[in-house]
């Protein structure tokens, strides 16, 4: 969620147009003196402070996650590195930033080169390289190197924080729920003053009593606004929020919660996500084909020294550089002599590349995927053939190579790396200088999988979810993991293979996809999108970044990278995929009860605002009084979508909310409209008085609504039937208890309003069938729903 004070919160709770017109309708009541009449005014006050204070509460929760999550500044002061709260950085402080972290200040760097990402500032996906003296804008974030920069602005000033946004630009969620809840609140808004005004002159004209006039007109009008709805949907959307907190989920976007629920199709990272980002050394293969896991021989000289000077040399970490680090240069016998003692230069991991390396003054070294080092066909079939589904890198020395002079060597302070960064098959044909690499060796490494993997990958099969598995990483090592953790369609492809790519086709096609470049991952979810995809995306490092600004719902893995947690608009805390189910789950739970309950508010609105215009119109009386039109409001709207909301259901949901809504909501309000028509007319005819039309009134309307309730809760199970009862019973109390009957003005109904009541509610039912399979003809679906439950 975006980040608000308390003051903020209570302003949009009670600062509403809906508010306004409460306020205003309480006091036209209030100037002719029916007080009673005003308990509305009550119910909206008792609707704000219940929003605030859900909304309050889970602030208080997501602040605290955030502390979590937030990224630290690394402060470098007397030659010590210190992490300190983002609030006590100031101007001239020194940081220290690496792979994956976010610039959050607007910088200058003082030590060491990088790769930036400044995308959100250019629009430009490219990595851009910063050395001395360069600019960091806030915003923008590290893929590969460590630098030392010293702060230029911090706050307001930033570039980032002028630009009014957080840190990169995210996609605001796809909201289906909140664009509804708009358009009501627009269409009424527009439509209330003209129809009040016109239903005032008209009451006044029929009843030429102003006191009646009055509550009439306030009755209309307070019946067409559904503000327990908006109270309802963020409630409902804050307390599933405090739910997934105390499982370790920080919701950074609200409606994302309805969004993840939609999701069909899931795009998956395997590092982090179905292994747990771990990762151990299986063995070193020498240029023979030799398996050597004792790394003290001396048959790995030639490898060791190289592969030690550019561990050495490599100050940002990762997975497989841990791994490799905690492995060969744990024993003090592996010391850097000969050209490897002094090192020109040194070319970071970058997740474009898929490589890093070192130059000496004879040669440059390359450690990483060996399709992105050379060219050399048979090399590279010789090293896929070995592999055997581990993450394999090869150490290769090569005579000559460009990467030193794209990355380091004299031209301009900032330059966008070549084509030869993004891969062998972009080179052009100046940088063919890899066919002569020289393999000195390969070292095989293992991921750690996830316990849970399998099962979660089961949950998404079980309920509709495609899974795609989009990986940097070779495709037989992939495709081990994803055949382990129960992927069950491993059709995969190795994009480095490809010269052209066809998006569309292919992610119709396969499922599995390796060799991706960060830019490739984001055409991919796009393409995903475009064929009606609702999509989710779990990630956690820089990589993934590009693509997460396109998903519909991105999830990072705590202990990713900040840039990615900046990006996501949920984060796993304890970085637990695991969770990922409870969020749809949670998600489903939240829309599918809200479309319940949304439903019966539509209805009354429809309703209200048919008669509204109607009794412009009809020379009689208007059959409810404001009063009258509170209880309808808690007895048959308020209290059952309060209960069905919170009621576990995670049924999968269609991206047909809209459509659901109203073939529920339409043929309610039409027919309450049409009885209410009748009765007014029958009741005008026959001289009713107005105390005996309002009885039938809402004894009609309870019955009628009553009907939908009972519609939108099948299948009935305990709850729903007990809710049925309450409800029959709070009316039952309120129509036969004198003190409340009394109250609301009600009146045991004579034999002829009886009887005519009754003969209403019997034709309401036939015409509220017709409309009903009328409106499930545009919705086959629910028609065949209702059909498997009777």
């Amino acid at each position: 969620m975006k980040p608000n004070s308390t003051w903020k919160i209570i302003a949009r709770n009670t600062l509403t147009l809906f508010n306004l017109v409460n306020l205003v309708l309480a006091i036209m009541v209030a100037l002719v003196g029916s007080y009673k009449n005003m308990l509305f005014i009550f119910v909206a006050i008792a609707n704000t402070l219940i929003g605030i204070v859900n909304e309050v509460r889970a602030k208080k929760i997501v602040d605290k996650l955030k502390l979590l999550s937030e990224q630290h500044p690394k402060l470098l002061k007397n030659g010590q590195i210190t992490e300190i709260e983002p609030t006590a950085v100031q101007p001239g402080d020194l940081l220290v930033l690496s792979l994956g972290d976010q610039v959050i200040f607007d910088s200058v760097i003082e030590d060491g080169s990088c790769e930036a990402n400044e995308s959100f500032v250019t629009g430009e996906q490219d990595s851009i390289v910063k050395r001395k003296g360069d600019h960091l804008t806030s915003g923008s974030f590290l893929t590969s190197g460590s630098v030392t920069v010293k702060v230029l602005r911090v706050g307001a000033d930033n570039f980032v924080t002028k630009l009014q946004t957080e840190s990169q630009a995210i996609k605001t969620a796809d909201s289906k729920l909140f664009t509804l809840m708009n358009n009501i609140v627009k269409y009424i808004s527009y439509t209330l003053i003209p129809i009040g005004a016109l239903l005032f002159w008209a009451r006044f004209r029929t009843e030429a009593d102003t006191a009646t006039a009055v509550t009439s007109t306030v009755a209309a009008l307070i019946n067409m606004i559904p503000e327990g709805l908006i109270l309802l949907t963020s409630s409902v959307l804050a307390l599933a929020t405090i739910r997934l907190s105390k499982k370790k989920v920080l919701v950074q976007d609200l409606y994302a919660i309805e969004t993840l629920a939609r999701v069909d199709t899931i795009a998956l990272d395997k590092t982090g996500t179905l292994t747990t980002g771990r990762m151990t050394v299986h063995d070193v293969i020498l240029p023979d084909g030799t398996s050597v896991t004792d790394y003290n021989t001396p048959a790995l000289k030639s490898l060791l020294s190289p592969l030690v000077a550019i561990l050495s040399a490599q100050t940002s970490e990762n997975a497989t550089i841990s791994a490799l680090k905690q492995t060969f240069l744990k024993s003090p016998k592996f010391q850097l002599t000969g050209e490897f003692a002094k090192i020109v230069d040194t070319i970071p991991f970058s997740s474009d590349r898929k490589h890093s390396g070192i130059v000496t003054k004879d040669a440059t070294y390359l450690m990483g995927a060996i399709e992105f080092i050379t060219d050399d066909k048979s090399l590279i079939k010789k090293v896929k053939s070995a592999s055997s589904g581990y993450r394999t890198l090869a150490v290769v020395r090569c005579e000559e190579c460009p990467h030193s002079r794209s990355m380091f060597g004299n031209g301009p302070n900032t330059e966008r790396l070549s084509p030869v960064t993004t891969g062998a098959k972009e080179r052009s044909e100046n940088d063919r200088h890899f066919r002569t690499s020289e393999l000195l060796g390969l070292i095989r490494l293992e991921d750690e999988i996830r316990p849970t993997a399998k099962k979660i990958i089961n949950y998404f099969y079980n309920n509709n979810i495609a899974v795609k598995i989009i990986s940097g990483d070779d495709l037989a090592a992939v495709t081990e993991i994803a055949t382990k953790v129960g992927v069950r369609d491993l059709k995969g492809i190795d994009l480095s293979t490809l010269k052209s790519k066809n998006y569309a086709k292919l992610v119709k096609d396969y499922q599995i996809f390796t060799r991706v470049t960060p830019a490739e991952k984001k055409d991919l979810i796009i393409a995903l999108k475009k064929q009606g995809n609702t999509v989710a995306m779990t990630g956690d490092g820089v990589n993934d970044i590009l693509a997460m600004k396109e998903v519909d719902a991105s999830l990072a893995i705590g202990e990713g990278s900040d840039a990615a947690r900046r990006a996501a608009k949920f984060v796993l805390l304890d970085s637990g995929f695991e969770a990922v189910p409870s969020i749809i789950d949670e998600g489903r739970q939240s829309i599918n009860n809200l479309e319940r309950s949304t439903s019966l508010f539509l209805a009354k609105t429809v309703y209200a605002s048919i008669l509204a215009v109607v009794f412009v119109f009809l020379p009689f009386s208007y059959p409810f009084k404001p009063i009258e039109m509170t209880l309808l409001n808690f007895a048959c709207i308020g209290f059952p979508g309060l209960v069905l909301s919170f009621e576990k259901n995670t049924d999968r949901i269609k991206n047909r909310f809209v459509t659901n809504i109203l073939t529920y909501s339409l043929p309610i309000g039409l027919t309450v409209s049409l009885c209410m028509i009748a009765l007014a007319i029958i009741a005008g005819i026959n001289n009713f008085p107005h105390y005996e039309l309002s009885t039938a009134a809402v004894f009609i309307t309870f019955t009628i609504d009553f009907i939908l309730i009972y519609w939108v809760s099948k299948p009935l199970n305990k709850l729903r039937s007990t809710l049925l009862a309450a409800i029959i019973a709070i009316i039952a109390v309120i129509f036969l208890w004198p003190f409340t009957r009394d109250f609301f003005e009600f009146t045991f109904l004579s034999h002829n309003g009886l009887i005519i009541s009754l003969s209403i509610i019997a034709a309401g039912v036939v015409v509220f069938g017709i409309l009903r399979r009328q409106f499930a003809r545009f919705t086959p679906h629910l028609l065949k729903r209702s059909s498997k439950k009777h």
